[in-house]
């Protein structure tokens, strides 16, 4: 993913997050995120969620 594709993620997320706790991730947040990612930027699974968690660690 783009820099710029990592905010807008980023801004999402911090919005959903608000939403669903840890122990949620798994079950909720990562299906969240795929879709989000592939509908705006055309990102698979797989990136989707790695960059998903790669993120969450910068918060």
């Amino acid at each position: 993913m783009t820099e710029i594709q990592r905010a807008e993620l980023k801004e999402y997320l911090e919005t959903i997050l608000d939403l669903y706790g840890e122990d949620e991730y798994e079950e909720f947040v990562e299906d969240i995120v795929y879709h989000y990612c592939e509908r705006k930027f055309g990102v698979g699974r797989e990136e989707s969620v790695k960059t998903f968690y790669e993120l969450i660690n910068e918060l």
